[in-house]
Order: C-alpha cells, then structure tokens, then sequence
C-alpha cells in the first residue's frame, strides 16, 4: 500500500467524523429550535387581562369577610377562624418564650384538632 493510500483513508474517514458531528449538531439544533418554536405561549391579550383582574378582584372580595371575622370551622374538634390580626397576636403570645415552646404547643393543638371524635 503507498503512503498516498493511507492518507487519503485517513482523510475520508476524518471527513466523515467531521460530517457527521455536523450533521448531528444541525438536528439537535433543529429539534431544538422546533421545541421551543411549539412551546411558546401566546401574549396575553387585553381581553384575558382584564377578566383576570375581574376574577381576582371577585376571589379577595369574597374570601375577606373570611380572613377578618371570627368563625367555626370544626366544632367536634374545637377548630375555631380567627381573623388574621388577632391570630397574629396569639402566636406571638405563645412564642415569645422562644422556638422550641411554641413549637410544642402548636404541635399540641394539631394533635388535639386532628383526633378523631369518639361516639361511645
């Protein structure tokens, strides 16, 4: 076999790696590309705007009566609503001896509230 033989070998089989790691680097951008081209979201219009808003608008009217009033929620269990300032002012009262004692009464109170009640 003469030299020239051997290169020209060398040289096909260097093209062809090169060729294919091309080729391969064009379908995955390709595929890529399509991914992302597929996956896009459309703007959102004035029209979806707005009844979002309205919608929005409809669930903080309705739920607020709910964070600011008292209420029941599980009289079997003592489960009671408190508004949100006055449940604020409780836990600070029964954490301000530190971490660990308000942890173990809040774990307390779970406890008592997740019991199922008793019907003998």
């Amino acid at each position: 076999m003469s030299d020239s033989a051997c290169c020209n070998s060398a040289w096909k089989r260097a093209a062809a790696a090169v060729l294919g790691v091309a080729g391969t680097v064009a379908v995955l951008g390709f595929l890529a590309l399509h991914l992302f081209r597929g996956n896009q979201v459309a703007p959102v219009g004035a029209a979806r705007a707005a009844e979002r808003s309205r919608l929005q608008r409809d669930l903080q009217g309705s739920n607020a009566d709910v964070l600011s009033t008292y209420g029941i929620v599980k009289a079997d269990n003592g489960v009671y609503r408190l508004p949100i300032a006055r449940a604020q002012e409780v836990l600070a009262t029964e954490w301000k001896d530190g971490n660990a004692a308000g942890r173990a009464k809040l774990l307390q109170r779970l406890e008592a509230s997740l019991k199922a009640p008793t019907f003998e």
